[in-house]
């Protein structure tokens, strides 16, 4: 397995073709199918599953795809740091989070890798998940701490780091505040306040309400959980929301237990299918894969 031949399989695999990846290399496409095919030969595996219009990656092609990408950058920066002489050489780890880092300890994550990586700056770009999906997927971050939605989208892997149980939080002094838990079935007659129906907390809600075959009102919507719960202690409406969430914004309100597994809430990490693609970020993996749980494209996820 050659440095070029690495090159010239990342080409295909970032273009999606033998004649794009050619013309961005400069060479010609008989040239690079013959340096893909005696790769895949030295492998004893085909690495693309070709058609007339796209050249897709096979299951060992995803898994080479991200070790290449690590070693190629391990060689451009030793050959950097060599040519530069005795410097350092530098570099920023681009990740994503949802907002207050929420359910996540990413704080104390990245005071570890910074002290463990004295070399690499880190940029964390907050944002929402539907955001960070479409950075991940066109390789603006390298991975992103999420809430796992119902559906997987398309480009992305996501990897569950923690469950949470989601609660009702009321106003203080409702009939149902200090109640050791509740069932969806004595909330029939409540008006709610809610997350956008395009955040994942959301949704597992009205899923649980669907099973239950029951019907809500909610009067107001939002995508902060401190100024859903405002909403709440003003009476406005009952919310169900992820407890960690919850507890850290310190908003006086009654926090419920309600008996339903189905309500919970997860953070996970997001990924190119094939994972990380950098130094930066492997070591960065490398810290929470110990409780790591990897969810594949096709597989459905059973949380929110």
């Amino acid at each position: 397995m050659e440095t070029r031949q690495l090159r010239h399989f990342l080409a295909v695999a970032d273009a999606g073709t033998f004649t794009a990846a050619a013309q961005r290399l400069r060479i010609s496409q008989p040239g690079l199918s013959t340096s893909i095919r005696t790769l895949e030969h030295g492998l004893g595996t085909p690495l693309f599953v070709r058609s007339r219009k796209r050249a897709e990656l096979t299951e060992a092609g995803r898994d080479l795809y991200a070790a290449a990408r690590r070693a190629l950058a391990t060689l451009e920066a030793a050959e950097s740091h060599i040519r530069g002489g005795p410097g350092v050489v530098k570099s920023t780890l681009q990740i994503g989070a949802i907002p207050s880092f929420a359910g996540l300890d990413l704080a104390a994550l990245l005071s570890r890798f910074t002290a463990e990586n004295p070399h690499v700056d880190v940029a964390v770009t907050v944002g929402m998940p539907l955001d960070l999906f479409a950075k991940v997927a066109d390789e603006t971050l390298e991975l992103a701490f999420v809430t796992m939605p119902l559906q997987v989208p398309a480009g992305v892997r996501l990897t569950p780091l923690a469950t949470y149980p989601m609660v009702l939080a009321c106003p203080l002094g409702h009939r149902l505040a200090g109640r050791p838990s509740i069932t969806l079935e004595s909330l029939r007659d409540e008006t709610f306040v809610d997350f956008h129906p395009d955040l994942a907390a959301r949704q597992v809600t009205d899923q649980a309400f669907d099973a239950a075959d029951l019907s809500r009102t909610v009067r107001v919507t939002c995508n902060e959980i401190g100024s859903l719960l405002e909403l709440v202690a003003h009476g406005l409406g009952l919310a169900i929301v992820p407890r960690p969430l919850a507890i850290a914004t310190r908003v006086p309100t009654a926090l419920v237990p309600i008996d339903n597994a189905s309500l919970v809430w997860t953070v996970a990490a997001a990924t190119l299918p094939q994972g990380v693609t950098t130094d930066a970020a492997q070591v960065m993996w490398n810290l929470i894969a110990n409780t790591a749980k990897p969810v594949s494209l096709d597989q459905a996820p059973t949380t929110g």
